[in-house]
């Protein structure tokens, strides 16, 4: 049995799961979509998958871990609140408490999850952070849990920045029952090598990250594309970068700014102007170039919708 930690503070990671409050915010532009934005937007709505209102893009197919989350009946399960890096963009509570939480609950024991899980009628759970392979035998022991209570019928996916993955501890991952792994490389310089490890376990991993709006961060994230493509990934999952009250000060100082006048306003977080230009040309970059790389645009609007019918929902 592991050692038991304080859990997490259950006010701050409510908030952070429900996603509805209000947040201080970075200075804004003033100006409305860019002719270019508008142009995207409509070429998107053309061509691609998905729900155009809400900005739920996709140019092939969904993650099989988003469709029960579209639904509100997904959520994270975070095996820690500790992490190894500190990226300027990261929207976690700070002080990097150690504790486990489910949509916002705080839980001592990794036996406590599924019943937590059952009753808010979750179909779909990812494990996260902070970084939750600092503790693979808790990660382990809660995928045991989940798996003895619900067999396949939930879907769990693994977050993770893939710096401690490792070929033996992907083999006890998928033998435990794991469906899929989540990766974001924004940490690492957008190395491709864990995700390539990970593909000889796995056939669902997904590259998970938020696009910063910056000029040459353009080229190079059409590259990953084409090496991910390359490489059999099925997903890449992108988001908005976004501001709240964890990162708006680091977010400041990279002159970043907040989108004016539109999404997000009902959430703890908040698009920066910019993010969703760029991420709807990568979009249509994808849906020429990639040949089996699904790329899914996951919104601030998607996520304010998905998180008002969960409240729906928990409130029923």
């Amino acid at each position: 049995m592991i050692p038991e930690k304080p859990a997490p503070r259950a006010p701050i990671y409510e908030k952070y799961a429900a996603g509805l409050a209000a947040s201080k915010a970075l200075p804004k532009s003033g100006e409305g979509p860019s002719e270019r934005l508008r142009l995207l937007r409509g070429l998107c709505s053309k061509y691609l998958k998905g729900w155009p209102e809400r900005m739920t893009l996709y140019t092939k197919s969904l993650p099989p871990g988003c469709v029960p989350c579209l639904d509100g009946r997904g959520s994270n399960l975070v095996v820690t609140g500790q992490c190894n890096r500190s990226c300027f963009f990261c929207f976690n509570p700070r002080p990097r408490e150690d504790g486990m939480a489910v949509h916002g609950r705080a839980i001592k024991d990794p036996e406590e999850a599924p019943a937590l899980i059952e009753k808010l009628g979750l179909k779909s759970v990812g494990l996260s952070g902070g970084e939750p392979l600092m503790f693979p035998d808790r990660t382990v022991m809660i995928l045991r849990a989940l798996r003895r209570r619900f067999g396949k019928s939930l879907h769990v996916d693994l977050y993770t920045n893939g710096d401690y993955l490792t070929e033996p501890l992907l083999a006890v991952l998928r033998e435990e029952g794991l469906d899929g792994l989540r990766i974001d490389l924004a940490a690492n310089g957008l190395s491709v090598a864990p995700v390539r490890m990970a593909l000889k376990f796995f056939g669902d991993v997904s590259v998970e990250m938020p696009v910063a709006p910056i000029p040459a961060r353009e080229e190079r994230m059409r590259s990953l594309i084409q090496e991910l493509d390359g490489a059999g990934t099925p997903h890449l999952i992108l988001h908005e970068l976004f501001f709240c009250a964890q990162n708006q000060e680091e977010l400041a100082k990279h002159k970043f700014r907040a989108k004016s006048g539109e999404d997000g306003s009902k959430l703890m977080w908040g698009p920066v102007e910019g993010s969703e230009e760029m991420i709807l040309s990568l979009l249509l970059f994808a849906h020429e170039k990639a040949q089996r790389l699904s790329v899914y645009y996951c919104s601030c609007k998607t996520q304010g919708w998905i998180a008002e019918k969960a409240l729906a929902r928990d409130s029923s």
